[in-house]
């Protein structure tokens, strides 16, 4: 049961021994007894005053002033392992009691997903600093509150003040190389002719002079540096107006995907599709993307590409029941993301061919499992319980087989001219 009182274990002991000890020398009338409950007793009656009345200044405080706690995260997306800041500012009382440490923490949360190393010590007076802590995985994280912590030196109680704010942070999901997705892509019949089109807009056939609001990307630095005057690149063809390439995220909670993988599973489709999305962007080819944030689906150019990255960035499992609301434009071409034996796939696909689509399926397979670090003793003293199987590794293999059963069933299903899926491919 939870005490009442802002103790710690070490409190609640401090209590009982206290009580022991005066239960003992009262009985006893022994001096020394009651001598070292009564000191145990005052140090806990102290700690419990003192931290009381310091965390009710700090109540007052906070009420009387709006701006007594500020905080502010890193304004522009991060990348996992990047090194961020935290500036926050607090204006604490001019004196702390003697023996008591003020701590600020701000908990930053999303999904299953935490970040604890917010956390700096504070002094008397104003403070203001910045506190430096490492981002891991992607995520958006949010934040409600930040907590002020008032503990005596010794542990005893511990005392927390929540402050309301409202700040978040972004985590960019890691881009890697998808040379052999964007090849495949490519060979699609709707991605070559867009390629083949802006290629063609992009020969020199013809120049005339820069005006100003011409768009600065098509100047012909050649001619400007034969000239000294700028010219533009005139195309036999210009891009065209919207964007025809979809990417479609399926998110959808799959029960194949073993719980304990979950997390990373869903990281490493996210990272694909972000990262053939955002290389087609590097091209200038303007995109789709549906994903589980949000309804619909947005168009990205170049210059939204954060945007777009933060978008993946709060991709996470959703129920059953979600299917995307896809946009009914004619001769589009989709490129589905997705998990082998996904309930959502086979919407997402007929939704797709009813429209007239073509399409590319990507789906993702498991990651390796970790291996065991150490072998327990068991193990080590009997050889026959080493050869022999844990029930949790027998596990593992029914569902990494289940797994690679449904991969194969959806690429034999879905590869093909019946659901005009151009390239049906295991990534």
């Amino acid at each position: 049961m939870r005490s009442p009182l802002p103790l710690t274990p070490g409190g609640l002991l401090l209590l009982a021994t206290a009580a022991a000890l005066l239960s003992l020398g009262a009985v006893r009338v022994d001096l020394a007894a009651l001598f070292w409950g009564s000191g145990f007793f005052l140090v806990a009656v102290y700690c419990l005053a003192a931290g009381g009345l310091y965390r009710l200044a700090l109540r007052r405080r906070r009420d009387a002033a709006s701006g007594f706690l500020s905080v502010v995260l890193p304004p522009a997306g991060l990348w996992p392992g990047d090194e961020a800041e935290a500036f926050f500012s607090v204006r604490l009382p001019r004196a702390i009691p003697p023996g008591f440490l003020v701590r600020l923490t701000l908990p930053l949360r999303w999904h299953e997903r935490r970040i604890d190393t917010v956390v700096a010590r504070l002094a008397a007076g104003p403070n203001e600093r910045a506190i430096r802590f490492t981002v891991g995985e992607r995520g958006v994280f949010r934040s409600s509150e930040a907590v002020l912590e008032i503990r005596d030196a010794l542990g005893f109680t511990l005392n927390r003040l929540p402050v309301a704010l409202q700040e978040s942070m972004t985590v960019f999901p890691p881009l890697a190389e998808r040379g052999e997705i964007m090849r495949q892509m490519e060979e699609g019949e709707e991605t070559a002719e867009l390629t083949r089109s802006r290629r063609r807009s992009e020969e020199l056939l013809e120049v005339r002079k820069y005006y100003p609001g011409d768009d600065v990307r098509r100047l012909n630095w050649k001619v400007f540096a034969h000239s000294n005057e700028l010219f533009l690149r005139v195309g036999e063809n210009t891009p065209p107006p919207e964007s025809r390439i979809l990417f479609v995220l399926d998110c959808t909670a799959n029960p194949l995907v073993p719980q304990p993988l979950a997390s990373r599973y869903l990281d490493g489709l996210v990272d694909a599709c972000a990262s053939a999305a955002a290389a087609l962007l590097d091209r200038r080819v303007d995109i789709l993307f549906c994903g589980p944030v949000g309804k619909g689906c947005r168009a990205y150019t170049a210059e939204s590409r954060t945007e777009l990255l933060a978008a993946f960035a709060d991709a996470w499992w959703v129920e059953e029941g979600w299917m995307p609301e896809l946009p009914g434009r004619p001769r589009l071409h989709a490129a589905v993301f997705s998990s082998p034996g996904s309930p959502g796939l086979e919407r997402i696909l007929t939704e797709a061919r009813i429209r007239g689509w073509g399409m590319s399926l990507f789906l993702k397979g498991l990651p390796p499992a970790e291996e065991r670090a150490r072998r327990s003793v068991r193990d080590l003293l009997l050889l026959s319980a080493a050869g022999r199987k844990s029930g949790k590794t027998i596990a593992r293999e029914r569902e990494a087989a289940a797994f690679a059963e449904a991969m194969a069933r959806d690429l034999a299903l879905y590869r093909g001219a019946p659901w005009k899926v151009s390239h049906a491919l295991a990534i």
